[in-house]
């Protein structure tokens, strides 16, 4: 499942990833999200939460995961990515360093404050 956090704020946003997401939380709540953050802001930052209740992705997911970074690859100014596991950092960090614009930071999720101070930063 995908949300929003409240301390989101004009190019500035916020997701909580919890459970195991689907190609559904891609295409019906963060992607029009997104879309609708660009047409408003040309670019975004954005913080990545992946709370303790956070399984993965359906192997769906995971390739609507692709296509969408790909989609926006120029989207994204900031990612700050919370809590991921040591091995799944490596395995953000070697596409995003190929795919993204962006700068892409990982925290753990006890430097959550950091995270939104580093966004919020710029």
């Amino acid at each position: 499942m995908i949300d929003f956090l409240d301390r989101s704020t004009g190019d500035v946003l916020g997701v909580r990833a919890s459970g195991k997401l689907t190609a559904a939380d891609y295409h019906h709540v963060l992607a029009p999200r997104i879309d609708s953050l660009v047409e408003q802001f040309a670019t975004l930052k954005v913080l990545f939460l992946m709370d303790r209740a956070f399984e993965g992705w359906t192997l769906r997911a995971a390739w609507a995961n692709t296509v969408f970074d790909l989609a926006h690859r120029r989207h994204f100014d900031q990612i700050a990515m919370v809590g991921a596991p040591a091995w799944e950092e490596w395995c953000i960090k070697v596409p995003a360093a190929v795919l993204m614009r962006g700068e892409l930071r990982t925290f753990r999720r006890e430097q959550l404050g950091e995270a939104w101070d580093w966004l919020l930063a710029a």
